[in-house]
């Protein structure tokens, strides 16, 4: 997916017209990677995303909401020092390249204004985010000057780069800011037509069977893949055409025309996807070059379409990435307490023939006045045999031990399977409910939409002891450390919230830990409490007390259709979902996150899906 210096440019003149002029009111860290503004310009609140992950770099104007990590990263507390309320002056792109300059009004600590630079460089290997400040003093080469000719010097970066890094370019505090080096290649906003036709008749003297969208591509600067093959495909309807077969005179006038409405702001955001729905490619000009091949949807603005494919597909991916270790951690603990209740279960089934032994000692025992010490067998009456008392059987012995000693020996065996089969059976009980737990965890995982949420579920591992807690290091026990407080933790992230038929709130908790936060600190006792019946699942509130209204029956189904949603029946067709007053749910002593039991409920079978959200 392209997203070339077209979209920047795009993405740029967007910004000028939303948020040049706005305050910086909250600077939020999602991830290692992205910061965002959220902006307040013009009466409206706008939230601008700086994406520095090298697999997608990018700018754009989000609508999602996003929250800091726990940690607060050290660049992170920098953007805070000097740009809280501060405010954006303008945005604007370095050449024609991928590389964005915002300008802003800050002040220092003593309330005396300056100027501060902040630019996003979104070129994959070499994507960044850099603060800046101006230099006016210590003398420059031309070379280390900025597009506005002033020298800037690096306050902090999201990214360092050291001289074992790049021998040719360093990015590190202190340093002069020198933009990424852009070859050979031309800035294809600066030429002429004219320019364009000497260009194009050179070229098909001296490489006539390059295609055109390769030459395009090699020559100028900030051009896609996709946005040269559609040059080519509209100047000759093929986009393989080669240099020396093609019209100079059309091609020129495509290439002319693309670069004119670059420059005067006249975008086409325009998504394209195939019959099934998967996205082929985006752009800010109009595609053609699919046919029918494609279906293209038009934005109204180009920060909607990024937002549109990139936030989903990159926010699962790393989603996915980040809750690897708890998979694995849930995985091992699921196939080690499988591998336990196997065994548990074949050595319970030794223990039935525990019977056998009782039986043994009590007929050694009736007939101990006619056995002897030396036999390794004794002939018994079995009066256990109800048809004929008086048959005899023969029992094996150890033949060193006297009859009575041989008796306690089948006796002290059948204690110890007895014992054994009571413990075991408890043991089984116990792992079949870690099981359980460890299969609600799993179900909590795949409803997991943001880092806060996985490092909630992080953290209920470490407290039942399924995950090491990484943040902690062994320390001495010592007067200061004893006096030392522990960190302190954030509070539990909110439920989802959605609306009944009848406008009644709907809770929804994601994880363990919401859903005790859910059902026993925000629920009300007259609250009606969801759960899908014998399948984990989350714990879902229609909250009614506080309303003073009775719920109808479509209210309590469209509650139940979204535990039903949020569990791991999802996929089922019909889902039976159990409900009660809150004040009938309790938490047993001892018991894991999200595990209760709960009274006098109702049970609705319903389809699983979202209401109201």
């Amino acid at each position: 997916m392209p997203y070339d210096a077209g979209v920047a440019a795009a993405v740029c003149c967007e910004l000028n017209n939303s948020i040049a002029g706005g305050r910086i009111e909250k600077i939020i860290q999602p991830t290692k990677e992205q910061i965002i503004f959220q902006i307040y310009s013009k009466g409206e609140r706008y939230n601008l995303c700086l994406d520095a992950d090298a697999n997608s770099p990018k700018v754009y104007i989000t609508n999602q909401t996003a929250e800091t990590t726990p940690s607060n990263p050290m660049f992170y507390s920098i953007l805070r020092k000097y740009l809280m309320n501060a405010r954006i002056n303008s945005a604007a792109l370095v050449g024609f390249d991928r590389i964005f300059e915002f300008k802003i009004d800050a002040s220092d600590e003593m309330g005396f204004q300056k100027t501060l630079y902040l630019y996003v460089e979104c070129i994959r290997k070499q994507s960044n985010i850099i603060l800046c400040g101006e230099d006016t003093q210590s003398p420059l080469p031309p070379f280390q000057k900025g597009a506005d000719g002033r020298r800037k010097k690096i306050i902090a970066a999201i990214k360092t780069v050291d001289f074992s890094m790049s021998e040719s370019r360093q990015v590190l505090n202190g340093l002069y800011y020198v933009p990424p080096l852009s070859g050979d290649k031309i800035n294809p906003l600066n030429g002429s037509k004219e320019d364009i036709l000497i260009d194009l008749e050179k070229a098909a003297e001296e490489s006539p069977d390059i295609p055109v969208c390769e030459w395009l591509l090699s020559k100028y600067q900030g051009l896609s893949p996709l946005v040269t093959r559609e040059i080519a495909f509209k100047s000759s309807n093929d986009t393989s055409t080669s240099i020396g077969s093609a019209d100079k005179q059309t091609l020129a006038f495509y290439f002319n025309g693309l670069a004119e409405k670059i420059k005067n702001g006249l975008f086409v955001p325009v998504i394209l996807s195939d019959e099934k729905g998967g996205f082929i490619d985006f752009s800010y000009i109009d595609i053609r070059q699919y046919g029918n091949n494609a279906v293209s949807k038009t934005f109204e603005s180009m920060s909607d379409l990024v937002d549109f494919y990139f936030y989903k597909k990159e926010y699962d991916n790393r989603i996915r990435q980040k809750s690897q270790d708890i998979l694995k951690v849930l995985t091992n603990a699921s196939s080690r307490l499988n591998k336990k209740i196997k065994l548990l279960e074949k050595e319970l089934q030794e223990c039935a023939s525990k019977e056998k032994f009782r039986m043994s000692g009590d007929l050694i025992t009736a007939n101990i006045y006619r056995l002897e010490k030396g036999f390794d067998k004794y002939q018994v009456e079995d009066f256990y045999d109800e048809d004929d008392p008086s048959k005899t059987i023969e029992i094996e012995v150890d033949k060193n031990l006297t009859p009575a000693q041989n008796a306690q020996k089948f006796y002290k065996k059948y204690n110890k399977l007895k014992s054994a089969e009571y413990h075991m059976s408890n043991q089984i009980e116990a792992a079949e409910n870690d099981l359980l737990y460890v299969d609600s965890v799993f179900d909590s995982l795949t409803r997991a939409l943001s880092e806060r949420e996985l490092a909630e579920i992080r953290d209920e591992l470490s407290e039942s002891g399924l995950m090491k807690d990484r943040m902690k290091k062994p320390q001495k026990q010592t007067k200061q450390t004893k006096q030392t407080k522990q960190p302190k933790q954030l509070p539990v992230s909110k439920p989802s919230e959605f609306k009944s038929a009848n406008g009644f709130k709907i809770l929804c908790g994601r994880n363990n830990k919401q859903n005790d936060e859910l059902t026993f600190k925000i629920a009300a006792k007259n609250d009606i409490w969801f759960h899908a019946q014998k399948i984990p699942g989350s714990h879902v509130i229609l909250v009614c007390e506080s309303t003073g209204k009775t719920p109808s029956d479509i209210d309590i189904e469209d509650a139940a259709k979204i535990a039903a949603a949020y569990s791991k029946a999802k996929n089922m067709s019909l889902v039976p979902v159990d409900y009660a007053y809150a004040r009938y749910v309790k938490k047993p002593n001892g018991a894991k996150p999200g595990f209760v039991t709960y009274a006098n409920f109702k049970t609705a079978t319903v389809k699983p899906e979202n209401v109201g959200d």
